[in-house]
């Protein structure tokens, strides 16, 4: 029986861009809503970037987080919970798709996804958090080192949680309907940041994780040029040149680039290293 799927499309700026986003979603996945998420600043500005968003996009539906931008930034796990309290859960789907306006997917979800069961949380670089370092960002900081002790002090009294922490990309990610339902049911504490709470409240609730192979591995400098979440920018170069390649990468991040006249490759085989499910 085919897999019932459903897009949040999160967007906070270059509607341009995001119309563009829309657009190729739609193309590559006929039948498939695209549900908007605004998580941009509550500036005047941003009020009226949010009122047309839905027809100018092309979306639809339109939900705007009452929250301010740093937080909704910090924070998508919980932005994508308010909407779903508050719509997703009306809507019919298996597995829902949080996909950001600067994340360019060049191939069908299905296809993209192929390598994640539609059980489990799709999440994007997923790794021990003894493989990613003291480093990291939200671990390195005074302030995101004692809220991790705190969320980690958290999962240990009030679920039992014993096991071994990881963390994630937060780009890309998919996840079955029932863990959206279970996690918002959870409300999970602000505390950390969604690239922790992902990984760590799958396993709390039970639920099987597997990473989307958009990224080959955490400690990768090589694949900054496709796939980063440091801020540098995809050259369009790149992106063009992985399409003409069989099997080439067919997700890139971030691309801020309007890129148009994009020739999509005929259908092949994906280039993606997906990796086995981690759980």
């Amino acid at each position: 029986m085919p897999i019932e799927r459903v897009v949040a499309f999160r967007f906070h700026r270059d509607p341009l861009i995001s119309r563009a986003r829309v657009g190729l979603l739609r193309r590559l996945n006929p039948g498939v809503p695209v549900h908007g998420i605004f998580g941009g600043a509550n500036s005047a500005r941003g009020t009226a970037f949010q009122l047309a968003g839905r027809r100018l996009l092309g979306l639809d539906s339109l939900y705007s987080s009452p929250r301010d931008g740093h937080w909704n930034w910090k924070n998508g796990d919980l932005v994508l919970l308010d909407w779903y309290r508050e719509r997703g859960h009306r809507l019919t789907f298996d597995v829902l798709h949080l996909v950001e306006w600067d994340l360019l997917l060049t191939e069908p979800l299905d296809r993209l996804y192929g390598a994640v069961p539609p059980e489990a949380v799709g999440l994007t670089a997923l790794a021990p958090l003894s493989v990613i370092g003291d480093e990291w960002r939200w671990l390195a900081g005074r302030d995101e080192a004692r809220e991790w002790r705190e969320l980690l002090s958290y999962a240990r009294t009030g679920f039992g949680y014993d096991g071994t922490p990881y963390g994630c990309l937060g780009v890309g990610p998919c996840f079955p309907r029932a863990f959206l339902r279970d996690y918002a049911a959870a409300d999970p504490p602000d505390l950390g940041n969604d690239e922790l709470r992902y990984p760590l409240f799958a396993q709390l609730l039970g639920h099987p994780m597997a990473d989307t192979g958009f990224r080959r591995a955490w400690h990768s400098p090589d694949d900054d040029r496709y796939f980063n979440a440091v801020g540098a920018g995809i050259d369009p170069h790149t992106v063009t040149a992985e399409l003409e390649t069989p099997g080439g990468r067919r997700a890139f991040h971030p691309v801020r680039a309007p890129l148009r006249g994009l020739r999509l490759p005929a259908p092949g085989p994906s280039g993606l290293a997906h990796g086995p499910g981690k759980g």
